[in-house]
């Protein structure tokens, strides 16, 4: 559950979020006249949440102010803010929120992933697959699927009425279905307000592993983006899964860092992988 609220400083209702779900309290926009206000603000909106992590999407002049406050810049979403790039600094508020789980394994995914990098040759879904932009009627199905292949996830994806609010408000999702039924499934999480979108909510059902269904989901998804004026995408995997590092790598992503125990996902808090993929020019 994720709740967006004003405080005194804030834009929007989107500029700072309590995402209750993953224990954490994310800053998006803020004036850097108020940088230690919002400091105190989000410890106790963290306290008063049981938040263990605080999450502020930065500037790069702001990092030294932000950095003697104890955040630690653990990562870059390059072009997140209309083309300028967004700092992701962080900061912990417990000793085990801070400690990565399984830092070796993490390591060695990411090295064979860039091994990979930009090794995509495209090709056609295999025969009997289809591909289509899904729409309100798969809520149910698309439900379904999430809640089959995560036992645990950032968001309540396992909710037709949660899917169904998220298309509503701007999420696109794409589709492979094979004998009429759902096999493959991602969706681009778009910010119209900052020019940027998630590449997200990537699942295959395990009948249809292996088949190679995610790359013409993601090119779909990309090309739709851009037809929507959608130029800076990026997409946050699980550092302890080959899986997506490696399709993010052969796709072109670049990887610009990953953040500590991040989100509930599969099993329980997991670092997260972060990988860009700018289609313009990004800025400082």
């Amino acid at each position: 559950m994720k709740t967006v609220i004003n405080v005194v400083g804030a834009q929007d209702a989107g500029d700072l979020i309590i995402d209750r779900q993953n224990r954490r309290v994310k800053l998006h926009v803020y004036e850097p006249s108020q940088i230690e206000q919002w400091d105190r603000v989000m410890k106790e909106l963290a306290e008063e949440s049981e938040a263990t992590k605080v999450i502020v999407y930065g500037k790069k002049q702001d990092i030294p102010q932000w950095q003697s406050l104890g955040y630690e810049l653990e990562g870059t979403i390059d072009g997140f803010f209309q083309g300028e790039n967004a700092q992701m600094l962080t900061r912990y508020l417990t000793e085990e929120r801070a400690a990565s789980g399984a830092e070796k394994l993490a390591e060695e995914i990411l090295t064979l992933s860039l091994s990979k990098a930009g090794s995509t040759i495209e090709k056609s879904l295999p025969e009997g697959y289809h591909l289509r932009e899904a729409t309100e009627a798969d809520t149910k199905e698309l439900a379904c699927l999430y809640g089959l292949v995560f036992a645990t996830y950032p968001t309540p994806m396992n909710d037709p009425s949660y899917i169904r609010k998220t298309m509503q408000e701007g999420t696109i999702y794409f589709v492979v279905e094979f004998e009429g039924k759902i096999a493959c499934a991602a969706s681009a999480e778009v910010s119209e307000r900052f020019g940027s979108a998630e590449m997200t909510d990537c699942a295959t059902h395990p009948d249809h592993a292996g088949k190679g269904l995610l790359q013409p989901l993601f090119i779909a998804l990309e090309q739709r983006m851009e037809e929507a004026g959608i130029y800076f995408l990026y997409t946050l995997t699980r550092a302890q899964s080959a899986g997506m590092n490696v399709t993010a790598a052969k796709m072109g992503y670049a990887y610009r860092g990953r953040l500590i125990n991040n989100c509930t996902i599969f099993s329980g808090y997991e670092d997260m992988n972060i990988w860009v993929k700018p289609l313009r020019p990004t800025r400082e």
